[in-house]
C-alpha cells in the first residue's frame, strides 16, 4: 500500500536552501562526496529521483549543498509504466518538490513491459536500461557531468549478496562504486537506510513507499525482508556492517589488479586497421586473474554499451576467456553483435565484421637468417645447428621425449634442399604427416584436424623444392624428421 510521509512544511520559498550542516548524517554524506571527489565547482548534476525516501532525501541534500560545492542541479523522474496509480502520484510528488526547491524538472514515461518482451530482458534489466538512456539524454541536453543516484549502504549489502549467489568474481563482490565510470555518483552509499529514514522524519521530507518493494517474488526483496534479518538475529548481529567493510577491502584489491591489467594491456594490445591484435604467448604469460581482466578490457573497448548488465557482458567475455585457456593452434570465435575473434598461431585478432582472408604468398627463406612474411605478419628464423650440438639435440628429442613448441621444428638438414620456402596452401597439395606411412591430401589433413576452410589459406607451409616439410603449428613431415642417423639438424621457428 502506498504511504505518504506528509510534509507539514512544504510551503517554503522557491529555491531556498536550508541549513543541514549540524546533522551527523549530512557530515557523512559530505565526507563521501569529498573522499571520492563526487562533486565540484561548475558541475551540472542530474539527480535521478523516484519519489522513494532514498531519492527524496538525496534531492533535499543536493539542493542544500549546491552553494557549498558550487554545482547546479536538474531533477529527473522516470515512469516505467509498471504501476500506473502509484507512478502518477510519484511523478506529481517529485515535480512539486522540484518546483518548491526552484529546480528544473524532467519527466520520462516509458512502456518497460513491452520493451522487456521485445528485447528479451527481465523487467529489472529493461527498466534499468530505459532509465540510463533517459539520463544520458539529459546529460547531453544540459551539458551535465554527473548523474546522482540514491543507493545507500543497505542497497550495497543486498547487491553484494545477489552477486555472491550468481558466482561473481572479485569485481562483482566489491559492490557498487561511489563514482562509476566518471559520471554516475552515489553520495548516500556510505549511509544506512535507518539514517536516511530518520533524516526524512526529522526534516519532514515527503516521500512515497513503492509497494513492489514488499513483493517476495523478487530475490532482492527476499534478501532484505527475510535472509538478512534472519542472519542478524541468529548468527551475526552486525552482519551488514561486516559485509560493507569487506566490500571496501575488495574494492581496494580490485583497484590494484585493475591497475596491473591496465599496464598489461598497454604492453600487450596493438590496434590496427584489421582490429585489435595481441600475442597469445605473451597473453598466456600473465597470471589467470590478469588474463580475465585483459579479456574484459579488450572486449570493453569494442562493446561500448555502458548500461549493459553484467550477465550480458559475460555472454561475450566468458566464451573468449575459456577459448584462450584451452586453445587450438587456430580458431575463429563469433561473439554477439558481429564481433569475431580469430587466432592464427601466436596472433589473436579481435574485430567487428568479417575476418580478412589471407592473401596467397610464397617467400624464399634466408639460411641462416630471418625472413619477414608480410602477408601473414610472421618472421621465420632458419638456423642450422652445429654438428656437436646437433647430436645433443637428437639425443634429447629421442631419449627425453622433449615436447617441441608448435611453432618450432627440428629437421634433418641432409634431407632438405635449400633455399627453403614458406608458402600458402594450394589445391592438390599432398603431405606425409609425422608417423604416417604414406602421403595424404593436405585438404584431408585439415579436415581431420577440424581446421575451418576459411583458416586454411593463412596456415604457412614450409617447402623443400615442391615437397611440404612442415604444416606450421600442426605437424612436420615423416621424411624430414630427426632420426638416430641424422648428422646435422636445422631449426626453424615461426615468430
Amino acid at each position: 500500500m502506498v504511504r505518504d510521509n506528509v510534509c507539514s512544511d512544504c510551503s517554503g520559498s522557491g529555491g531556498s536552501q536550508e541549513d543541514v550542516s549540524g546533522s551527523m548524517f549530512v557530515r557523512q554524506v559530505r565526507k563521501t562526496i569529498a573522499r571520492y571527489h563526487l562533486l565540484g565547482p561548475g558541475d551540472r548534476v542530474v539527480a535521478g529521483v523516484s519519489g522513494g525516501v532514498d531519492s527524496m532525501v538525496l534531492l533535499r541534500l543536493l539542493s542544500a549543498l549546491r552553494e557549498d560545492f558550487g554545482f547546479s542541479l536538474v531533477v529527473a523522474h522516470v515512469n516505467h509504466g509498471l504501476r500506473p496509480d502509484e507512478s502518477k502520484r510519484e511523478a506529481e510528488l517529485v515535480e512539486n518538490e522540484s518546483s518548491r526547491l526552484g529546480l528544473p524538472f524532467e519527466y520520462g514515461q516509458f512502456d518497460v513491459r513491452s520493451y522487456s518482451r521485445t528485447a528479451g530482458l527481465s523487467l529489472q534489466d529493461a527498466a534499468r536500461r530505459v532509465r540510463f538512456r533517459f539520463f544520458k539524454e539529459l546529460l547531453l541536453k544540459y551539458g551535465a557531468h554527473r548523474v546522482a543516484l540514491g543507493h545507500h549502504a543497505d542497497d550495497q549489502v543486498e547487491t553484494i549478496l545477489l552477486r555472491l549467489f550468481r558466482s561473481s568474481g572479485l569485481t562483482g563482490l566489491k559492490g557498487m562504486l561511489p563514482l562509476r565510470e566518471g559520471w554516475v555518483i552515489r553520495p548516500l552509499l556510505e549511509t544506512w537506510r535507518r539514517e536516511i529514514e530518520s533524516f526524512a522524519a526529522e526534516r519532514k521530507i515527503p516521500y512515497l513507499d513503492d509497494s513492489s518493494n514488499l513483493r517476495r517474488d523478487y530475490l532482492r526483496n527476499r534478501l532484505r525482508l527475510d535472509l538478512i534479518p534472519l542472519i542478524e538475529k541468529e548468527y551475526q548481529s552486525n552482519f551488514k556492517e561486516l559485509v560493507l567493510k569487506s566490500s571496501v577491502i575488495l574494492r581496494e584489491e580490485d583497484h590494484c589488479l585493475e591497475g596491473e591489467a591496465g599496464k598489461a594491456c598497454q604492453n600487450l594490445i596493438r590496434e590496427g586497421q584489421g582490429g585489435i591484435t595481441f600475442s597469445f604467448s605473451e597473453f598466456r604469460a600473465y597470471p589467470l586473474p590478469l588474463q580475465w581482466r585483459i579479456v574484459k578490457r579488450l572486449l570493453g573497448g569494442i562493446y561500448r554499451e555502458e548500461e549493459r548488465q553484467e550477465d550480458e557482458a559475460w555472454s561475450a567475455i566468458r566464451p573468449l576467456y575459456e577459448k584462450l585457456r584451452h586453445p587450438a593452434p587456430s580458431f575463429l570465435l563469433e561473439l554477439p553483435h558481429g564481433v569475431k575473434v580469430e587466432k592464427r598461431y601466436d596472433e589473436v585478432t579481435v574485430r567487428r565484421g568479417e575476418a580478412m582472408p589471407a592473401r596467397p604468398f610464397e617467400t624464399e627463406l634466408k639460411t641462416p637468417g630471418r625472413t619477414l612474411i608480410e602477408e601473414i605478419g610472421k618472421e621465420v628464423e632458419v638456423e642450422p645447428e652445429p654438428e656437436l650440438e646437433a647430436k645433443e639435440i637428437r639425443d634429447r628429442l629421442e631419449r627425453e621425449n622433449v615436447i617441441v613448441p608448435p611453432f618450432v621444428a627440428f629437421l634433418d638438414y641432409e634431407r632438405l634442399h635449400f633455399p627453403l620456402r614458406m608458402r600458402s596452401f594450394r589445391p592438390g597439395d599432398r603431405f606425409q604427416p609425422l608417423g604416417a606411412r604414406g602421403e595424404q591430401k593436405l585438404k584431408e589433413f585439415f579436415i581431420d584436424h577440424k581446421i575451418p576452410r576459411r583458416e586454411r589459406p593463412g596456415i604457412p607451409l614450409l617447402v623443400s623444392e615442391e615437397r611440404i616439410v612442415w604444416v606450421v603449428g600442426y605437424r612436420i613431415s615423416e621424411w624430414a624428421k630427426v632420426t638416430e642417423k641424422t648428422e646435422r639438424i636445422v631449426r626453424v621457428e615461426v615468430k
